[in-house]
């Protein structure tokens, strides 16, 4: 008895692979333009206790603010208004947070914000003592924030947090 090859199975099998090899290639080409449109980021930096701060430029002053995921609104430490030459608009109102209890807030007009090199936009910032979180940071080594970047901006630029790579993808 003599064995052949099964040219069916054979063929069956090239096919499969032929297939799996285009739908791979084909995802990664996805992937890649994908990203090119996305081309507008900012460089992420992980901070020993597990906090993202980002780099930025509000009204053209350097300002160090955490991602905040869960924050629904960014925030500027409320001393800092005249260094960012932030203008209040409305009212006071009760903000609540991690912390206990409800911290007075008032929100400022739009400013300029500018993340990474290509982001430059306008933002409506709430202004809010955050000096309970700069004495955590600090007691821990960790430099002082400026602010929180929240689920406001994140949202409304459509946002990606690449952690592999540190970057904030914007649209």
């Amino acid at each position: 008895m003599c064995v052949g090859i099964n040219y069916v199975h054979y063929y069956n099998f090239l096919s499969k692979l032929i297939k799996v090899i285009k739908s791979h290639f084909l995802n990664f080409k996805l992937k890649f333009i994908y990203n090119m449109k996305r081309n507008i980021f900012a460089r992420l930096y992980f901070l020993k206790t597990n906090h993202i701060l980002c780099k930025a430029r509000i009204n053209g002053r350097k300002a160090n603010l955490l991602i905040d995921t869960g924050a629904s609104n960014s925030c500027i430490h409320s001393e800092l208004q005249d260094y960012f030459e932030l203008k209040k608009d409305g009212e006071p109102f009760k903000a609540s947070g991690a912390s206990e209890g409800k911290l007075e807030a008032i929100m400022t007009l739009n400013c300029n914000i500018k993340l990474g090199k290509k982001y430059n936009g306008r933002q409506a910032f709430a202004l809010l003592d955050l000096s309970h979180v700069n004495r955590v940071l600090t007691d821990q080594g960790i430099q002082k924030i400026d602010g929180v970047i929240g689920a406001d901006f994140l949202k409304v630029n459509k946002a990606t947090i690449d952690y592999v790579d540190g970057k904030l993808f914007l649209q």
